[in-house]
């Protein structure tokens, strides 16, 4: 198991800049990057045939030429969000406000179950060997969290600093929609971001599923085909499909 990599849960203090007459005592802002992973769990309950039920977004390594079965699968997905809080304070002399990002917390979560049929569980050479295999799909995701923590938190910095981490003074009637401007500035730099560690993930997790990797996860257990016969047959009858 890859553990989060603790530098990359990190709190920016950026001293914001405004118009020091008006707004002379800016507080510093706070950029808070929190990745997280749950504790990894099983799911043995569900047997072969239901686990083909499942749409999976992996390409099939057999190509048109074979069909695969799933045996087991991670199930879960990197979870990204955010919160901006906005800072403010009110000027009676100008009727105008100071606008500050007090603080902005992007936390990227993890949650991950390895699904299993009930029926290779059953068999520990192949628990083993599928668990594997499937221990590479969370180590995955954990490195992307781990990556994407580090360059997610810079960029945020990167473009505030380019735009300002304040605004002021701000006429009073114009704060509100400099209050949504400052949020879309936030909430653009990181969607763009979540979108770009999404499309990696789907990269880097279709690698895992080579053809030279599922047969590998067989090789490792010769013994299993006194065993695979009936249980595909039985899964023929019921799905059609062939291993």
């Amino acid at each position: 198991m890859l553990p989060l990599d603790p530098l990359t849960a990190s709190t920016l203090l950026i001293l914001a800049a405004a118009e020091p007459a008006a707004c002379p005592a800016i507080p510093q802002s706070k950029l808070n990057i929190v990745p997280s992973t749950a504790e990894l769990k099983f799911d043995t309950d569900q047997t072969l045939a239901e686990l083909q039920n499942y749409s999976m977004d992996t390409v099939d390594p057999y190509g048109f030429h074979g069909m695969s079965v799933t045996q087991a699968f991670m199930k879960g997905s990197i979870v990204p969000g955010y919160r901006i809080k906005i800072g403010h304070m009110y000027s009676e002399k100008y009727n105008a406000y100071c606008l500050w990002y007090e603080d902005i917390t992007v936390n990227i979560d993890i949650d991950p179950t390895i699904v299993i049929a009930k029926e290779l569980y059953a068999d520990s050479c192949m628990r083993k060997a599928i668990i594997g295999h499937e221990s590479k799909h969370v180590k995955v995701d954990r490195v992307i969290v781990n990556e994407y923590a580090k360059t997610i938190g810079q960029k945020l910095y990167d473009e505030l600093s380019a735009r300002g981490f304040s605004a002021g003074p701000v006429p009073a009637e114009y704060a509100e929609d400099t209050i949504k401007r400052m949020q879309r500035v936030v909430s653009q730099v990181l969607d763009h971001e979540f979108k770009k560690m999404e499309l990696d993930r789907m990269d880097r997790q279709r690698a895992v599923d080579s053809l030279e990797e599922y047969n590998s996860v067989d090789a490792k257990c010769p013994l299993f085909e006194r065993q695979k016969s009936k249980i595909y047959a039985d899964l023929e009858k019921v799905t059609g499909k062939k291993k």
